[in-house]
C-alpha cells in the first residue's frame, strides 16, 4: 500500500503520556501517577448540575460555530474585570474543545510555510506539533537553567524577519514558574517593534502563590490587536474531561481562527457549555478552596523536595508543576522515569519530553492528593539513595 501522509511521521506522542501506558502495563496494584496534570478533585456539583439541566431540556443540538453568546459574555467579563481586557463577545472569543484544540486552530490560524515561531523551551508540547503541522520553523529559546526564566535578551536574539509569532505559557508548564511585568513589557515591545503576534497560554492564570502577579501581554501597549489569549475551564473548575477551551482577542483575528475550526467540527459541545456558564456563575468558592488545597500541596511537595538535596529546583510560582534538575542522579531523563515505575512505583514526566533543554529533568505534577504526594516523595528519596545508573 501507499504511504501515509508524511506529516505523520514528523510528530511523536508525548513521551509523559506514553509512560503512563507503560506504567499500566506493568499491572503494579499501588503505582502513583505524577506524570499528568490531572486534578484529583472532582467537578462542582453546580456545574454537574446545570450540565444535566440543560439535557433535561433538550440542549442537546447545534449551537453557534463560535460557541453560545452566554458563555462568551461570561468569558469576557472575566478578561475585563481580572485583566482589564476589552473583548468584544460577539467577535473575539472562540469556544474551542479545550485548549489543545485551541493551540492547533490558533496556531493553524497563524502560520504559513517557513514562518518562524519563537517557543520558549522546556514547552508544553502541543506547541511544537502545531508548529511543525503548519510547516512553521520553531526557534526554540532555552530558559536559563538555573532559574527557569526568560531572559529578555535572549529573545531579542531569537527574533529575526521571519518570526511571525512568539509562544509565552505563564504560569508555565512544565516549569510551573511566572514571567514578571519585566519580562512581559520586554516581549511586548519586541512584538511592537518587529511586527510579530503573541499566543498567550494562559491556562494557569489562577494557579499562583506567595504573592506572584498572573499579567496577561495582552494588556500592555499595543499587545490586545496582536495578542491571541488561550484559556481553558479545565484546570481551573476541574472540568479535564468536559474539553472546554477558548481563544480570545481581536475579532478579526478571531474570526480568521473561526474559518479553521469550521473545517474541522461544526461546534463545542452544547452540554459542555452550558456547563461551563455555571462554572463562572458559581463555581468561584469551589475554586478558591481548590487552590488553598494547591497551595498547602505545592508546600507539601517543596519541603518534601528538601530532603532530596541532588534535586535541584527553584520554588515554583504558579501552576501545579515542579522540574526539577536530577542529572546529579540521572543524566537520561527518560531512562530514570523508567527506573522510577518500576522500583518506586512513581510515574513522572521525563525532562526530555518537553524539549532537549529538559533533559536531565524530570516533571512532578502536584495536583494528586496529599496522601500520595507524601508516599511518592518517600518513595522517591529512597530510589535515589538505590540508583545504581
Amino acid at each position: 500500500m501507499k504511504e501515509m501522509a508524511e506529516r505523520g511521521r514528523t510528530l511523536t506522542r508525548p513521551l509523559y503520556r506514553e509512560l503512563k501506558d507503560y506504567a499500566a502495563q506493568l499491572g503494579i496494584r499501588d503505582m502513583i501517577y505524577l506524570n499528568i496534570g490531572e486534578p484529583d478533585f472532582p467537578t462542582p456539583l453546580p456545574i454537574v448540575e446545570a450540565a444535566k439541566k440543560a439535557m433535561d431540556e433538550g440542549f442537546t443540538h447545534y449551537t453557534e460555530e463560535r460557541g453560545i453568546l452566554e458563555l462568551r459574555e461570561g468569558i469576557a467579563e472575566r478578561l475585563k474585570a481580572e485583566k482589564g481586557l476589552d473583548i468584544d463577545p460577539k467577535e473575539g472569543i472562540l469556544i474551542t474543545n479545550g485548549s489543545s484544540d485551541a493551540i492547533f486552530l490558533t496556531i493553524l490560524s497563524l502560520v504559513d510555510p517557513g514562518d518562524e515561531v519563537v517557543l520558549p523551551e522546556p514547552y508544553y508540547p502541543p506547541f511544537l506539533s502545531a508548529i511543525k503541522l503548519a510547516s512553521g520553523k520553531p526557534v526554540t529559546l532555552p530558559l536559563n537553567r538555573d532559574t527557569l526564566t526568560l531572559e529578555p535578551d535572549q529573545v531579542a536574539a531569537a527574533v529575526g524577519a521571519k518570526t511571525k509569532l512568539m509562544v509565552v505559557n505563564s504560569p508555565c508548564n512544565p516549569t510551573g514558574m511566572v514571567y514578571g511585568k519585566d519580562v512581559l513589557k520586554a516581549v511586548a515591545e519586541l512584538a511592537v517593534d518587529h511586527d510579530f503576534y503573541v499566543v498567550s497560554d494562559e491556562v494557569y492564570d489562577r494557579f499562583v502563590y506567595d504573592g506572584a502577579e498572573s499579567l496577561s501581554i495582552a494588556a500592555f501597549p499595543g499587545m490586545t490587536e496582536r495578542t491571541l489569549i488561550l484559556n481553558s475551564f479545565s484546570k481551573t473548575y476541574a472540568m479535564t474531561g468536559w474539553r472546554i477551551g477558548y481563544v480570545a482577542g481581536d475579532g478579526q483575528r478571531v474570526s480568521r481562527i473561526l474559518r479553521v475550526k469550521g473545517a474541522g467540527n461544526v461546534c463545542p459541545n452544547s452540554i459542555a457549555q452550558k456547563a461551563a456558564v455555571a462554572a463562572l456563575r458559581e463555581g468561584e468558592p469551589y475554586v478558591a478552596r481548590m487552590l488553598k488545597e494547591y497551595a498547602e500541596r505545592r508546600q507539601l511537595v517543596w519541603e518534601a523536595l528538601q530532603r532530596l538535596p541532588a534535586f535541584r529546583c527553584p520554588k515554583p510560582q504558579g501552576a501545579f508543576y515542579l522540574l526539577p534538575d536530577v542529572s546529579a542522579v540521572e543524566k537520561d531523563s527518560l531512562k530514570f522515569a523508567k527506573y522510577l515505575i518500576k522500583e518506586a512505583h512513581v510515574v513522572v514526566g521525563p525532562g526530555v519530553a518537553f524539549g532537549p533543554s529538559g533533559e536531565g529533568r524530570i516533571r512532578i505534577s502536584y495536583s494528586a492528593s496529599k496522601e500520595n504526594l507524601t508516599q511518592a516523595f518517600e518513595r522517591l528519596r529512597q530510589a535515589v539513595e538505590n540508583y545504581g545508573g
